[in-house]
């Protein structure tokens, strides 16, 4: 599949130096973010699959061997980005050494990895914060002294940043320090870079090589907003850490959209403050098109989901007249309505235990 990706990108030359895909990225990252709001279980599942695709998964679950673990499934997240870097590079390589090569390629090479880099950064982030992310438990040893524990929090059989842990959570902060925080600060003030810094010897040399890479991206824009790509991938941020460090996704539902309709206002009211970022309008046109039917979608999901909550007190309220009712009638004692009705989060953990809370006893009992 990667080499197909790369070989694909480069024919039809699906690059971000055409312009066109900034809001394309941007939808698809935040329609996989948002999938559990946004889609429906069965509804338009070519769609759900090419949103997959453009997130760089495979867009169903991947068992390479019997009991796989959260663990192994982090290592995955990092190993498919990687992959596709390195046949890239190996591309431009080539491409350097061999003229038949290069004349195949054309021009392609380096805006084909500036825009695998651009695929790869929400699938990254998403996974730094996953693996970065822990808990405190508090144990009751047998001598009646309390300890608190840093469990992973998202297999907290696993010690943080310890045993196992310690190998992914380096080579987190490695990626994270080496590409992700460089690679976000390059885009967002390349001009102030390409201005002052490169003036520098020390700065000269290094600059010379990612300039290539940061033009693919501020090629399609205006000179003056040569920042726009780093505003966009800054204005992920808040949006990945939200959703993906939220306990509950169905409680948490009414701040996690009213999160993105914020970050999208900013994005929108930037964009026509400046009368345009790119060269071509076309390009302007696109990709407001998209932030609005991102727009679109948060505030009917917020809607519909206000609307439910509605319903529900409705309900909640004609339940509890019919029971006193039903005790005027019988003079029998009335039933405990708190009981009788139950959340959805609270049916489900009734019918099935969670799997947070059973695995946190099973680390108690293996780490003491």
């Amino acid at each position: 599949m990667g080499v197909l990706l790369v070989v694909l990108l480069i024919a039809l030359n699906l690059t971000v130096s055409v312009g066109t895909l900034n809001g394309l990225l941007l939808y698809a990252n935040i329609v996989k973010l948002y999938e559990p709001v946004f889609s429906r279980k069965g509804a338009l599942p070519v769609l759900s699959q090419v949103i997959s695709w453009i997130n760089l998964d495979f867009g169903f679950e991947i068992c390479l061997y019997n009991s796989i673990d959260s663990y192994a499934k982090q290592w995955l997240q990092f190993a498919f980005p990687l992959y596709l870097w390195i046949i890239i590079i190996i591309i431009i390589q080539l491409c350097r050494r061999y003229g038949k090569i290069s004349r195949l390629m054309g021009s392609h090479a380096v805006p084909v990895l500036s825009t695998l880099f651009l695929l790869s950064y929400t699938k990254l982030v998403r996974t730094i914060v996953i693996v970065l992310h822990k808990r405190e438990v508090t144990v009751q040893c047998t001598n009646e002294s309390v300890r608190s524990v840093s469990l992973w929090y998202e297999d907290p059989n696993v010690e943080y940043a310890k045993g196992k842990h310690a190998l992914l959570f380096g080579f987190t902060l490695l990626v994270s320090v080496f590409f992700v925080i460089p690679y976000t600060l390059f885009l967002l003030l390349n001009r102030f870079y390409e201005k002052y810094l490169s003036n520098f010897k020390i700065f000269r040399k290094f600059w010379s090589h990612f300039k290539p890479i940061i033009d693919a991206y501020s090629g399609p824009m205006k000179d003056e907003y040569r920042f726009w790509p780093g505003l966009l991938l800054a204005a992920r941020i808040p949006v990945l850490l939200s959703v993906t460090l939220v306990d509950s996704f169905i409680q948490s539902q009414h701040f996690l959209l009213s999160m993105l309709l914020v970050v999208l206002a900013i994005v929108l009211s930037l964009g026509y403050c400046f009368g345009g970022v790119y060269i071509k309008r076309m390009n302007n046109i696109i990709e407001v098109w998209f932030l609005l039917n991102l727009c679109i979608m948060a505030s009917l999901s917020l809607a519909f989901t206000n609307e439910s909550k509605l319903s529900h007190m409705k309900c909640y309220d004609a339940l509890i007249k019919k029971l006193f009712k039903k005790q005027d009638e019988d003079d029998d004692p009335l039933l405990d309505v708190t009981e009788s009705h139950l959340t959805v989060d609270q049916q489900r953990r009734a019918m099935v235990p969670s799997s947070t809370d059973y695995v946190r006893q099973e680390s108690v009992v293996d780490l003491f």
